[in-house]
């Protein structure tokens, strides 16, 4: 499996470029001296590399059949809990309010960057589970369940920048977690939230498909 990872890693034009921003991204944070931020935000990034890992872990295993099919299903799942850690960064810039005037100007490109890295990182591990779920489903049921996952992913930001619910909080207390979710899809706030991302994500998703296939010639229908 290590080996079927590094050879990817090694053809894989936008691993490595994945790879390039969140080394940038990490430096201008350590550059910038500050322990909040160090913290934060490489917290937050390596949490938005976990859905690319279990992505690329399921298809190498999968193809090399190493793993089982049956695997591919609960990894899904695991993947999709972890999934809206990527787009989390974005709103990591809303911090932008608290930086001084004279750190405004690079604090707003390192918070950038991290969130550009985060955000790139979760399109790319969607374009994998796609083509999983393509090559099983059929392409208009797999475009309906990663529209559906996109917009679990949008309420997933909501629990997370405002009810700072964590993604193994599914595992630690799964009945807090229930209610509060719960109370959440009454909040009128959190479907108004959850809508703009829905939307915003679709958008960068189809975007991003449509960039993949150009470069690779390779179809997802």
């Amino acid at each position: 499996m290590l080996n079927k990872l590094l050879a990817v890693y090694r053809s894989g034009e936008g691993l490595r470029m994945l790879i390039l921003l969140s080394v940038m991204s990490m430096a201008m944070v350590i550059v910038r001296l500050h322990p909040w931020y160090i913290k934060m935000l490489s917290w937050n990034l390596f949490l938005a590399w976990i859905p690319l890992v279990v992505a690329l872990a399921l298809r190498e295993g999968l193809e090399s059949r190493q793993l089982p099919n049956w695997v591919l299903w609960p990894g899904l799942v695991f993947w999709l809990l972890f999934l809206p850690n990527s787009p989390y960064i974005i709103t990591d810039l809303f911090h932008i309010q608290h930086v001084p005037v004279e750190t405004l100007w690079f604090d707003t490109m390192m918070f950038f960057m991290c969130a550009l890295t985060g955000l790139l990182a979760g399109l790319y591990s969607q374009i994998l589970v796609h083509r999983m779920l393509n090559q099983r489903l059929g392409h208009t049921r797999t475009w309906i369940i990663m529209i559906g996952c996109l917009m679990l992913t949008s309420f997933g930001v909501y629990l997370g920048r405002y009810i700072r619910l964590n993604s193994w909080d599914l595992f630690t207390d799964p009945l807090d977690l229930a209610q509060l979710v719960i109370q959440s899809l009454f909040n009128p706030f959190a479907l108004k939230l959850t809508l703009s991302y829905t939307f915003a994500l679709v958008t960068l998703y189809i975007g991003f498909t449509q960039y993949v296939q150009r470069r690779t010639h390779e179809s997802l229908d």
